[in-house]
């Protein structure tokens, strides 16, 4: 009896190894829920560009503000993000560092 739950023990921990987990979605996760479609460009002290990925379906732009510590999402069809973006020509925008993710 002993030769028997022994030889099931085995069978069943090796075809354990031959089955694969497949991935569980679990939903969009995107940094930004929100996106603010307002805010002030002078304010802006730094702006953060994640492109699509695995996770993300969006290109998210994220300005960190001067007095703020909380990051916020910006909608990048902004005509100030579209001017941040274009080499800059306000001297008003000079200040803003804008990052690239990879």
């Amino acid at each position: 009896m002993d030769c028997k739950i022994a030889a099931i023990i085995c069978a069943v921990l090796l075809s354990a190894s031959l089955i694969q987990g497949a991935a569980i979605p679990r939903g969009n996760r995107c940094r930004c829920t929100k996106v603010s479609k307002i805010f002030n460009i002078k304010a802006v002290e730094k702006l953060e560009i994640y492109p699509r990925s695995s996770t993300c379906e969006n290109v998210e732009y994220v300005a960190f503000l001067k007095k703020r510590s909380v990051p916020i999402c910006v909608s990048p069809d902004l005509k100030e993000i579209k001017a941040l973006l274009k080499k800059r020509k306000n001297r008003h925008l000079k200040h803003i560092e804008v990052i690239h993710h990879q």
